[in-house]
């Protein structure tokens, strides 16, 4: 299926969102090369446990972060994915060799951690939008009230010249 933008954004959507994630699962793969294990002897490295394991703490971790939110939700989407494939690999997985899963609890822990940090994201723009749409509304308002005191004040002046022309008849 090509977009109707036509075949060359389509290619060039999907190469952004293949250098976003990619960028980060080669970061990944050099720090798997790298020996930056953490030492939890160290009182001065942030420790974080998950499910009894001694992970980095991932608010640490600083990366590029794409703000398009289309870019964003196609992301979310093919984590989606994963999230879901990985989690029946794993159910497979458990009940051929329910012994041997740790590898596949990683990645699926994994990549719901990467989808919430995609939804993350997208909160900044679904707020900068609720803002916007809350504001045009103010605004809305707030030009229906000058209208209709626009509205009062000439009924007022009209009614004040009405009077000037009464006492002036009287």
């Amino acid at each position: 299926a090509v977009d109707a933008e036509g075949p060359s954004s389509k290619t060039t959507r999907d190469d952004r969102e293949m250098e976003c994630a990619f960028a980060k699962s080669a970061r990944e793969k050099e720090d798997d090369d790298d020996d930056d294990s953490i030492d939890p002897d160290d009182p001065t490295e942030p420790v974080i446990a998950v499910f009894g394991e001694i992970v980095e703490d991932p608010t640490l971790v600083v990366e590029e972060e794409c703000h398009d939110p289309v870019e964003i939700r196609e992301n979310v989407r093919r984590l989606n994915r994963a999230v879901l494939n990985g989690y029946l690999k794993l159910v497979q997985k458990l009940v051929n060799d329910p012994r041997d899963n740790k590898k596949l609890r990683d990645e699926l822990s994994h990549n719901l951690f990467l989808m919430l940090q995609e939804c993350n994201k997208f909160r900044e723009h679904q707020a900068r939008e609720i803002l916007i749409g809350t504001l045009e509304e103010q605004l809305e308002r707030r030009r229906g009230g000058l209208a209709t005191l626009m509205g009062q004040i000439g009924k007022a002046d009209e009614a004040l010249v009405a009077l000037a022309k009464f006492k002036e008849g009287s």
